[in-house]
């Protein structure tokens, strides 16, 4: 057992109170003791004195009135014998001294005996009337010389009481202190082992024995509950292990299943692209267009859900760059322009000049907030207006940016408002049939807000309409160049992606109905001047891919995996390689790092350029691609435009090393 040191025991500290107390006490006693024995010897003394002036008095009222000194003189000289007196003194009424007597002893120079010494005043009467006044100077150092003896003998009484209290206190309290030292040592031997199992014996029924009981009670229910906690730590240690589990294999599911019906829409959108640059009829040109928004439609929906698991799994990130605020907000201005006037609505936008013309942040996901809010305020607004504000707002922590999208539809329900932002729930059942959507946009909306800092609320009377606003905290450059702005709005959607979204959020349902007006057109350059290499194992990828480049007058080469890929970079020279990620006998990573090093090492056709093909769209794919050494990313399906934008690259690349 661990002993702990005891100089501040409570053994020792109960002692010296012990003796402190009977220190206190036994000195007033003391001092009381002195005081009176002062006070009664001094009495005495006096007294006797007093009663010995009186019957001096009365003999010397004949020496008076005879004026007979000698006689006088000769009765006070009769005070020798009392040691009490040390000076008397017969004074006539006049003042004048008639008979004085001095005690030989007392030197007249000395006045050392006015401390110790008292003066009585005894009258002589004569028939009741004074004649005279006798003075009597008591000598009281006997007195005082007995109170110091007194007052020795009771110090040394005093300081030997202290030290038996002390003895004493020591010896009595030991029955209590050293139990209670062993429970301390017993506490700390606990503390030290966390052995809960230990129990302090004690067997009087005192209070000290009180303390012991709930003491090993204590003990006991410790002891039980971490048994339960650590019965929990291991059991929330398995439930962590299997979330963890759950949500790698959710990831993983994702991912699978991400690439799974995107690579099959490939297929789809590959075809209606092909087919649409074709000759078709109207009727023809329509069915293509509704089963391309349909698509359209699925993937956006499929891209809600994967933004959302990310969010979910922190693994989402948000880009910090500078951008213009004001080029943003024209855009999406631009963009719900056609679809709110096909409802009869009228969308005015409001900028305030106090914006500054550059802010950071993640300029896709703020143009992917607004799209959601107004998007959903042209969706279930049937008539009236929309009404788009940008302003500055003051917070606690500086400046923010004010978005308020406010419409003149339904409304929201008292009942829902609580619940607006759930995810995959929708207001009114009613409503949202009729219109569409998945219930996940202003989840997301707000999840992402409160990713950047911000803050996202609403105002809503039922019948009248909302009104939907976001803060969020946008400092500003210290400076930006010019390249910095091109950098930032790539970050945004691409015109493809946010014209298919912007369909599904206006007005879904026109995706698996009538067409619109205006089919896509898909117009052919003269010709690119490019040799590219395909590795694509997807046969039905491999034919669209060959079509499509062919049309544009391309001359192709196609591989079905990643080995057959680097030994035809061998062979031959080509300006770009569409790389699939996923491929049989070597995927496209390794693929790309051989040819990276082939072309580092032996300088094998330096200019090539790789650009990666792959139907996964989880975050952090896009920069470990890049790292790998390909030089842009592709999300199957693969859109005209962005397949159209990468060649337009290459081109302008080897046009300038020509």
């Amino acid at each position: 057992m661990i002993k702990r040191p005891r100089t501040t025991s409570i053994h020792r500290h109960l002692a010296g109170v012990g003796a402190f107390i009977t220190g206190v006490v036994g000195g007033l006693f003391l001092l009381v003791l002195v005081g009176v024995t002062l006070e009664t010897s001094r009495s005495q003394v006096l007294e006797r004195s007093t009663a010995l002036g009186s019957v001096l008095a009365s003999n010397l009222t004949a020496s008076i009135v005879f004026q007979d000194p000698a006689t006088a003189a000769e009765l006070l000289n009769g005070l020798r014998t009392v040691e009490d007196v040390i000076q008397a003194q017969l004074t006539l009424p006049g003042g004048d001294a008639f008979v004085t007597y001095r005690r030989s002893l007392i030197d007249d120079s000395s006045e050392s005996f006015d401390v110790y010494s008292e003066s009585l005043t005894v009258p002589v009467l004569l028939d009741e009337e004074q004649i005279a006044s006798l003075e009597l100077r008591v000598d009281l150092w006997p007195v005082y010389q007995q109170l110091a003896w007194i007052s020795g003998v009771a110090l040394v009484l005093w300081l030997l009481g202290m030290v038996a209290a002390y003895v004493l206190s020591q010896v009595f309290n030991a029955r209590i202190t050293e139990p209670l030292s062993d429970l301390a040592d017993m506490m700390s031997e606990v503390t030290d082992r966390e052995d809960y199992s230990q129990r302090f014996r004690y067997a009087v029924q005192n209070e000290l024995g009180s303390v012991v009981d709930a003491f090993n009670e204590m003990l006991e229910r410790i002891g039980d509950r971490e048994q339960r906690l650590r019965k929990m730590i291991v059991e929330l240690e398995e439930a962590r292990d299997q979330a963890e589990s759950a949500a790698r294999s959710k990831s993983s599911f994702l991912a699978n299943m991400s690439h799974e019906i995107r690579t099959p829409m490939n297929g789809v959108m590959g075809m209606i692209a092909l087919l649409k640059q074709g000759e078709l009829t109207e009727q023809q040109r329509a069915y293509f267009e509704t089963i391309e928004r349909s698509a359209d439609a699925l993937l956006l929906i499929i891209d809600d859900i994967l933004d959302f698991t990310k969010i979910e799994a922190g693994r989402l990130e948000l880009g910090k760059s500078a951008f213009r605020l004001r080029d943003s907000l024209s855009s999406i201005e631009a963009l719900f322009s056609e679809p709110a006037s096909q409802k009869g609505l009228t969308l005015t936008f409001a900028v305030d000049k106090a914006i500054p013309e550059f802010i950071v942040g993640d300029a896709g996901r703020i143009r992917q907030i607004l799209l959601n809010l107004i998007g959903n305020a042209v969706k279930f607004t049937d008539a009236g207006d929309i009404r788009v504000q940008a302003g500055i707002s003051e917070g606690g922590d500086g400046p923010q940016v004010r978005f308020t999208v406010t419409d003149t539809g339904p409304g929201i329900h008292p009942d829902d408002q609580t619940r607006i932002f759930g995810e995959f729930y929708q207001a009114d059942v009613s409503l949202t049939r009729a219109h569409g959507g998945t219930g996940l946009g202003l989840a997301i909306t707000e999840q992402l807000v409160q990713l950047m800092g911000g803050r996202i609320g609403f105002d809503s009377s039922w019948g009248k309409g909302s009104s939907f606003w976001v803060e969020l905290p946008m400092p500003t450059p210290g400076e930006v160049t010019t390249s910095e702005a091109p950098q930032s709005e790539q970050m945004g959607a691409s015109r493809g992606n946010e014209s298919a979204r912007l369909q599904r959020l206006t007005n879904p349902s026109a995706s698996a109905s009538a067409p619109t007006a205006g089919a896509t057109e898909y117009p052919l350059p003269v010709s690119y001047d490019l040799q590219v290499l395909v590795a694509e194992d997807s046969e039905v990828n491999q034919f669209i891919i060959r079509e499509l480049l062919a049309k544009w007058g391309i001359e192709i080469e196609v591989t079905a995996d990643g080995l057959e890929a680097v030994n035809a970079f061998r062979e031959r020279e080509f300006d770009l390689i569409l790389m699939d990620i996923q491929m049989p006998e070597m995927d496209g990573l390794e693929a790309t790092r051989q040819i990276c090093r082939l072309q580092r090492d032996e300088g094998l056709h330096p200019h090539c350029e790789i650009v990666g093909l792959s139907a996964h769209a989880m975050s952090g794919d896009r920069e470990r691609y890049l790292a790998e050494g390909m030089v842009d990313y592709l999300t199957k399906p693969i859109r005209t435009e962005a397949l159209r934008g990468v060649l337009d690259a290459c081109l302008d690349q080897k046009k300038t090393r020509l």
